[in-house]
């Protein structure tokens, strides 16, 4: 019995009854008083532990977290490195149809940092389109000075669903660019985290809806960088900006490098997808406007000239049956890396020993976060 089969989940629900039923008749009624205590204990204690599996087993189907029995006892996985399409120098030198940062500058006299001598900074965004408020966390590197003339480049961060900006915060990344920059392995860079479902309760899978609803994707591929550098000292070439996300983050990433090459150079994608995948009732897409959002479909027929790093696994369900169509059609401009693991679940646990390799790999190929 696999650990994601149904039928788990009913063993453990056809047990967890069958204690109930003996703690409530009392039975056995064998031996002492003493006995009969020990007994009960017992089958209360085994009671609880079958209900705490229970929702154990219930959420892992829900989520995936563990994709099989050697994944939750920890079993190391193998890992396959793959490599499709074109070249980092396609993607450099590549001319890039649409605006990109034409008209974008940042202003001689930058605004006050809210929280000025700290690394992370904190702002609350109006997306004027739609009226939504919505959180940015920017870190800065050791030694911005916005007073000066460098410039930095940019990633940004996109957290998964449900979360927030201060989750992704937690993970590696941050501190992987920090730990690079410090060893001069990588440029000093800035990261915008923003709050990519908003409101907080709908998965907008980082797409524009009809009018009236978010305009994800428009927020974040010209809004949010228009005022990112509006409001920070940062490079305004496709070169020295990159998007960066795991899972449902993974897919906004790829969605917004791959349908705006002129604003990004590179996506890494943790466990991500290529077709959009709605957790909830908020569906807008027609058949026609859901052709726009098929990224297998896009690196088929009309590639960008883009440098994408993926990781994903051959169990788990989200990620892979779309990673695998993706990588099987990728080809030059798009320039695809690949780790395809052999096992492992859906969270944070399994890619998060790939991002040292996944931020050396964006500092050795755009030439913005070159050291």
């Amino acid at each position: 019995m696999e650990l994601t089969d149904t039928s788990l989940m009913v063993a453990l629900a056809l047990l967890a009854l069958a204690f109930f039923a003996l703690v409530v008749i009392g039975w056995p009624r064998w031996g002492g008083g003493v006995a009969r205590g020990v007994t009960r204990g017992a089958q209360v204690v085994m009671l609880n532990l079958l209900v705490v599996a229970l929702c154990g087993a219930a959420l892992n189907d829900q989520y995936l977290f563990y994709s099989s029995w050697s994944d939750l006892f920890g079993s190391r996985s193998s890992s396959v490195h793959l490599h499709h399409g074109g070249s980092a120098q396609d993607v450099v030198t590549a001319t890039v149809r649409g605006p990109g940062f034409a008209g974008i500058s940042s202003p001689a006299a930058l605004p006050k940092l809210p929280e000025p001598g700290s690394p992370l900074q904190t702002y609350t965004v109006v997306d004027r389109r739609v009226g939504y408020n919505g959180q940015v966390l920017v870190h800065l590197p050791a030694g911005y000075d916005a007073h000066a003339a460098r410039t930095y480049p940019v990633v940004i961060g996109l957290h998964g669903f449900p979360s927030s900006p201060a989750r992704f915060v937690r993970l590696p990344f941050i501190s992987t660019i920090d730990k690079l920059t410090a060893e001069h392995k990588m440029a000093p860079t800035i990261v915008v985290v923003p709050r990519i479902d908003t409101p907080s309760t709908l998965d907008t899978e980082c797409i524009n809806g009809p009018a009236g609803q978010p305009q994800t994707e428009t927020w974040l591929a010209h809004d949010l960088p228009l005022w990112v550098a509006h409001h920070f000292r940062v490079q305004s070439r496709r070169t020295s900006w990159a998007v960066v996300g795991a899972s449902y983050g993974g897919w906004c990433a790829a969605t917004l490098a791959m349908r705006h090459p002129d604003v990004f150079g590179a996506a890494v994608v943790m466990e991500g997808y290529f077709r959009p995948d709605f957790s909830s009732t908020y569906d807008p897409l027609s058949t026609s406007t859901l052709e726009r959002y098929d990224l297998v479909a896009i690196a088929h027929s009309s590639p960008p000239p883009l440098a994408m790093w993926v990781l994903s696994s051959r169990e788990d369900p989200l990620s892979y049956p779309t990673t695998s169509r993706f990588l099987s059609v990728a080809r030059a401009p798009l320039d695809v890396t690949a780790v395809v693991l052999k096992h492992g679940g859906h969270r944070d646990q399994v890619f998060e020993p790939f991002v040292p390799e996944a931020t050396i790999w964006l500092a050795q190929t755009l030439p913005g976060f070159h050291a």
